[in-house]
């Protein structure tokens, strides 16, 4: 079987800063819009997490399809390159 190569994602644009403070970023994969979002949680520390998104940036799935806790905005957005559809 021949291995799949990472699908390109594209940077739209920046979001405002939410009111926890959380950086956000809408990117788009293919037809798909993702939100990443990077914050410091008081518990967990600094974590970036990937959440599907419609084409102006609203979530629409809370469950996080990359990133995790110490990852980069860079390494969530890998992570979503390679991640399933």
């Amino acid at each position: 079987m021949a291995k799949k190569s990472p699908a390109k994602v594209q940077i739209v644009r920046e979001l405002p800063l939410t009111r926890s403070g959380a950086k956000q970023v809408l990117v788009k994969r293919g037809k798909k819009y993702f939100v990443v979002s990077s914050v410091y949680a008081l518990f967990s520390g600094f974590e970036t997490l990937v959440f599907p998104a419609d084409a102006k940036g609203n979530i629409t799935d809370w469950g996080d399809v990359a990133g995790g806790s110490g990852c980069s905005r860079k390494h969530a957005i890998a992570e979503l390159k390679t991640a399933e559809p």
